[in-house]
């Protein structure tokens, strides 16, 4: 073999080496981009609970692509975790900035005013489009909207859970505490979350057989499967006597302000 082959072949294995680290160094940063979403909104909610700015999440979270938010949100821990902790982050951000807005409330959920994936959601498109499934906003939890966006298809669960109604915080001080929600311990995180409010909400009376629920469970009864739905959960989480049907009453919801509802 002359010199010639020689730095030939010297000159196409470098490039060789080099073409695999380039390849391998997209990789991972692919790899890295494609499951930093609810990273991202995890540290959007514990900047804000610390007080510090979150300009900076908010702008990668408005620049990404569609496709990229469906593709690594794989499953219902996931998209649940992650669109939970950005409807009360966004929440805390709007209402911070603009807290007079939270006296038209009817325009206030409706607004498209929320940038993710390049296009701009309402916090009602997020609570009643994606974590709920496409349900009509004035349905109950009985009726779903016939003709969904089409991004709101890509992005929402595949399963309605009620519990997330004791997971969102729309900024009023009936509110379920906003709780920074990781997927991977998502199912632990409901369930505590819906003891808790519940525990310190639900009043039952004996004497009459009556029990005492958050409106919560009215104005979205389908979610929780009715009143019959209602009761079995109150049996559930040992709240009414087991062998009881008590009837249930509403309490009223306060829409007072309260913005720096955090749990422990």
């Amino acid at each position: 073999m002359n010199i010639v082959t020689h730095i030939i072949f010297a000159l196409v294995f470098t490039l060789g080496l080099a073409s695999c680290g380039v390849k391998k160094a997209n990789y991972s940063q692919n790899k890295v981009t494609s499951t930093s979403y609810n990273k991202l909104s995890e540290d959007m909610l514990m900047k804000l609970k610390e007080g510090k700015s979150v300009k900076d999440i908010q702008e990668k979270l408005a620049n990404t692509k569609v496709e990229d938010l469906a593709k690594s949100l794989v499953n219902d821990n996931q998209r649940m975790a992650f669109w939970i902790n950005i409807y009360n982050a966004y929440i805390i951000v709007t209402l911070k900035e603009q807290p007079n807005k939270f006296k038209d409330r009817a325009n206030f959920f409706t607004t498209k005013q929320i940038r993710i994936a390049e296009h701009d959601f309402s916090f009602d498109d997020i609570e009643n489009g994606i974590i709920r499934k496409s349900q009509f906003k004035f349905g109950l939890g009985y009726i779903r909207k016939v003709f969904p966006p089409e991004t709101e298809r890509k992005l929402r669960v595949s399963e309605r859970d009620y519990r997330i109604h004791f997971a969102l915080n729309c900024g009023a001080k009936s509110c379920p505490p906003v709780r920074i929600y990781k997927a991977e311990t998502l199912e632990k995180q409901l369930q505590e979350a819906t003891k808790s409010y519940l525990t310190e909400v639900v009043k039952y009376q004996s004497s009459e057989n009556k029990v005492m629920v958050s409106p919560l469970m009215s104005w979205f009864r389908g979610d929780f499967g009715g009143k019959k739905g209602v009761l079995k959960i109150l049996k559930d989480f040992k709240l009414i006597p087991q062998d009881k049907k008590p009837q249930i009453d509403y309490a009223d919801y306060s829409w007072e302000l309260d913005i720096n509802n955090y749990a422990e």
